[in-house]
């Protein structure tokens, strides 16, 4: 048996939550609302007067709301933030990991033609390569999660202290002149691409884009991000979801970018679900099409994770989102791509066991792979943006109508979900 592996090494903080107050008068996308809660000019003497009318809910013509995030004008304003401490010139990175035969010894082999390069050999009587974690448990959660977590509806993200934060990804050079050229008229393409194709494909190693990265499984890839220290979300209806119990293995590449994954490779461990999602998707598989990974190693620590916030359907119709997908499409999923400006145009509940979830109909570009691939938004002066909803499904026939829609998954479920795991698999 003979595995290839190649070495590489590469050389996230909380932030208070910024509380606003809107106005019921002040349109979401009004100039005013955008200078006052975009962070153009908090301090302006109308954005004062907007507040002190607005603080308490007994003022007229007033409610306390959540405020919406920022737009990506407001966030290419902000410029980078730079690392707390130096970046580690190496640090630990596990590549490859499988079952050695019983009475073996794995032996390093330096290869003879790239000095970088390198090879696992170990005596074996056949070819097979057994995998860790072939078959993984599950934990469905039931009503009495709900209940317990019914009243979080958002969590913190953080970033490493070496981590410098990008509010805006780079893109990568190397698809640059590939994306210079978008369809036109008359081409086809066989996936969901709304109008122009607006994804475009990164190569960025900073916080927040290195805690998203590719899903393998047997089925194929997806997206995941991640969520918690130990935690991974990615979609229900990736998963190989076992007969008598268990789904098969899945592995977690952060950052991953053409076969190269900088922090190497994560498997999971088990997996927490509230519906097994399989086929075609109802509503209600998509309002549920979510799924937490517990991982070997505590991947946080090395790339950070996402903050979560429950979506509000106040939010609907806002260009303010963005979703992170690896496209089998434009990159055979072996590199990210990023859409910004995002809509979310309708939030519709749907109920399960109890439980609410959300549909939330989109018209962004999404392919195969994209599957389980976050959409989130930034708000105030957070270095973390927030995780509302996960990609699930795409319409049958694409139509610019809420039955032609794609969709995410989100709502109360999707934060107890991720609450119950950060709780219990810290």
């Amino acid at each position: 048996m003979l595995v290839n592996v190649h070495l590489s090494h590469l050389a996230g903080t909380f932030s208070p939550r910024q509380n606003v107050f809107v106005c019921e008068r002040l349109h979401a996308r009004s100039l005013l609302y955008r200078q006052c809660y975009g962070r153009e000019s908090p301090h302006h003497p109308v954005c004062a007067f907007a507040r002190s009318h607005c603080d308490g809910e007994e003022s007229a013509g007033c409610a306390a709301k959540k405020p919406a995030p920022l737009d990506e004008k407001a966030l290419r304003s902000l410029g980078a933030v730079d690392p707390e401490v130096p970046v580690p010139q190496q640090r630990p990175v596990s590549i490859q990991s499988f079952c050695a035969p019983a009475g073996t010894e794995p032996r390093l082999i330096k290869d003879s033609i790239q000095p970088d390069t390198y090879h696992v050999e170990v005596s074996s009587p056949s070819h097979s390569q057994e995998r860790p974690y072939e078959r993984i448990p599950i934990s469905m959660l039931g009503a009495d999660v709900m209940a317990q977590y019914a009243n979080i509806t958002e969590l913190n993200g953080a970033r490493p202290l070496d981590a410098p934060v990008h509010f805006v990804p780079e893109p990568s050079e190397q698809d640059k002149r590939q994306q210079a050229r978008r369809l036109t008229k008359g081409e086809d393409r066989p996936t969901n691409v709304f109008g122009p194709d607006d994804r475009v494909v990164f190569r960025d190693t900073t916080y927040p884009w290195r805690t998203t990265g590719r899903i393998r499984t047997v089925n194929g890839t997806c997206t995941g991000s991640v969520i918690g220290p130990r935690l991974v979300l990615t979609a229900s209806h990736c998963m190989d979801w076992q007969d008598g119990g268990g789904v098969g293995w899945v592995e977690f590449s952060p950052g991953y970018y053409n076969g190269n994954g900088p922090w190497g490779l994560y498997r999971a461990t088990r997996t927490l679900w509230w519906n097994r999602a399989e086929g075609g998707l109802t509503d209600v598989e998509t309002a549920f099409d979510y799924v937490v990974l517990v991982m070997d190693r505590r991947i946080g620590d090395d790339v950070g994770y996402l903050g979560y916030r429950t979506y509000d359907s106040a939010w609907n119709g806002l260009d303010v989102w963005w979703h992170v997908g690896y496209p089998g499409d434009l990159t055979s999923a072996q590199r990210p791509t990023y859409q910004n400006n995002c809509t979310i145009s309708t939030a519709e509940e749907q109920l399960l066991k109890g439980q609410t979830g959300l549909v939330l109909g989109h018209f962004n570009d999404t392919a195969g792979g994209h599957s389980g691939g976050p959409v989130w938004g930034w708000w105030g002066d957070e270095t973390f943006p927030r995780v509302v909803g996960v990609q699930s499904a795409a319409a049958f026939s694409p139509a610019m109508n809420p039955s032609g829609d794609n969709e995410f998954g989100g709502g109360a479920a999707l934060s107890a979900l991720i609450s119950y795991a950060r709780n219990n698999y810290p």
